[in-house]
């Protein structure tokens, strides 16, 4: 449930204000974008930006029911007490949701689709979410399912409070706020203007969101064979030199071992290997194409 760390004091909205009306939910079928608006939406803000694609048969959005019957949402405990939500049947850019079990409050981190009963039920079997959070706005998923059932603050970087259109965050942040000791989140910038790290120092796990990409072995899906970054993957385009030297800022005074997409979770990248590869970006023009590990 919720963590009152850090809420203002007399911040509550005085009586004759309109309140938040109660919404319907759509996702988007082509990218996975979910909005809250009275009717079905004309477009999608994501499939519109010019980081994706237009669906080529037009606009498609189910509600909550509609993206259920799609499937189940699959529970896998991917390391001790870090637990994996995945949509069976996934809709658009198929991100996985995370949530990171630890004695100061459990953290949600990026979203899936959807989340059934089950699922929620597990999260909750589990201790619930105090605080969550995403990477950029690709991977909100249905946060606002999370939200809503597990009453968390829900944390952005200030960047990205435009995308937040299914729900409202509780907490902003500029460049960096902690979590605790074992908990960090960091902006990198580049892909999107707030894209956000989530750093795990005991663990020495980092979710790096689409900072990276990787080219899985597919024999084993812990291992990357390749590792390449972006402005945007699908259009190709790359980041700026100042961006890709942002990313290496930020990853140079990280101590981690494995690096978690959210798509991928690779046991074999870590410091060295990013920075390797940031390195080689840095040495002429940042590109898209992916460099073998």
């Amino acid at each position: 449930m919720r963590s009152h760390a850090g809420t203002p004091h007399g911040s509550r909205i005085p009586e004759e204000w309109p309140r938040e009306a109660e919404l319907p939910a759509f996702v988007c079928t082509n990218c996975g974008f979910w909005q809250k608006y009275f009717e079905t939406p004309s477009s999608c803000p994501i499939c519109t930006d010019y980081r994706h694609v237009l669906p080529a048969d037009g606009w498609s959005f189910l509600g909550l029911e509609g993206a259920r019957e799609r499937g189940r949402c699959l529970v896998e405990e991917v390391e001790p007490g870090v637990w994996c939500y995945r949509a069976e049947k996934p809709l658009g850019i198929a991100s996985l949701g995370y949530v990171v079990v630890r004695p100061g409050g459990n953290i949600g981190f990026e979203g899936t689709g959807w989340y059934d009963e089950e699922a929620l039920e597990h999260i909750e079997s589990i201790g619930g979410i105090s605080y969550l959070s995403a990477s950029h706005p690709h991977c909100y998923g249905a946060l606002w399912q999370l939200r809503e059932r597990f009453e968390p603050e829900v944390i952005l970087q200030s960047e990205d409070l435009p995308w937040a259109t299914a729900f409202p965050p509780t907490w902003t942040f500029d460049e960096g706020l902690k979590l605790g000791d074992d908990a960090e989140l960091l902006r990198t910038g580049g892909h999107f203007a707030g894209h956000t790290m989530l750093y795990l120092p005991e663990r020495k796990i980092l979710f790096v969101g689409d900072a990276l990409k990787f080219e899985i072995d597919p024999t084993d899906g812990r291992r990357a064979t390749g590792v390449s970054t972006h402005k945007a993957f699908v259009r190709r385009i790359p980041l700026t030199p100042r961006e890709v030297g942002r990313y290496r800022e930020v990853f140079a005074a990280l101590d981690f071992e494995q690096a978690w997409t959210p798509f991928d979770q690779c046991r074999n990248v870590g410091r060295e290997e990013v920075l390797a590869f940031l390195d080689s970006q840095l040495r002429g023009r940042p590109f898209v194409d992916a460099v073998p590990l």
